[in-house]
């Protein structure tokens, strides 16, 4: 009996806290209620305890000494920059499941046997709207260091010529000439290695990712 009243005790302040977690506690359904448009007016995204303490000294409750029950994360909203419905609705659904395809782009890259991962990574985006391709790019490349990938900020560079002529193709086809080019123009050297992330299809909302390595380009997704 004395060992629960001990358990009981120790895990008692764990069970408060929980409780009172406005996110996942037994709370939460309440306190969120009737929140649905405001939500969609903030950017959230959920990051370890760790990691939110390193961000916001003093903000963020440190956890009891001896630790305790909770596998504990925070939760960071920020408000957008674009309210929700001025955006197209390609364009939010992209950027509204940015974090979850970034990193499964970036896998697909960290992925690839060895020497090629072990190559500098360079990345471009093809994206209809500039403002969403650099905020996929800045993800990927994100992701991709998390993985443990080396990345660079140099961009490939193409002649004027080469530009306008793969400019009035499709992504399918100008993806494996500009590998070619790359490599000839000494662009891309043989330490590095460009992943393309790409809307192959308009009417899709699933960017597409390559790779472009020694002058041959392979589709990864």
């Amino acid at each position: 009996m004395e060992f629960w009243i001990y358990v009981l005790l120790f895990s008692l302040p764990s069970l408060v806290e929980y409780a009172r977690d406005p996110v996942a506690g037994p709370l939460a359904p309440d306190l969120m209620a009737g929140a649905g448009e405001a939500l969609r007016g903030l950017d959230c995204e959920a990051i370890s305890h760790v990691t939110a303490r390193e961000r916001y000294p003093g903000r963020v409750t440190a956890p009891p000494p001896r630790g305790d029950l909770l596998d504990r994360q925070a939760v960071v909203c920020r408000a957008r920059l674009m309210p929700p419905g001025v955006r197209r609705a390609r364009d939010e659904a992209i950027l509204g499941d940015l974090r979850r395809s970034s990193e499964e782009m970036a896998g697909l890259v960290a992925g690839l046997a060895d020497p090629l991962r072990e190559r500098t990574w360079l990345v471009e985006v093809y994206y209809p709207d500039p403002q969403v391709a650099a905020k996929v790019q800045f993800a990927t490349k994100n992701a991709l260091l998390e993985q443990g990938v080396r990345v660079t900020d140099r961009a490939p560079t193409l002649a004027a010529g080469d530009v306008e002529v793969l400019g009035r193709i499709d992504p399918q086809r100008a993806w494996p000439l500009a590998c070619t080019r790359y490599v000839a123009t000494d662009s891309l050297g043989a330490g590095d290695a460009l992943m393309g992330v790409a809307l192959r299809d308009r009417r899709a909302t699933i960017l597409n990712v390559g790779y472009c390595a020694d002058g041959d380009w392979r589709w990864l997704r």
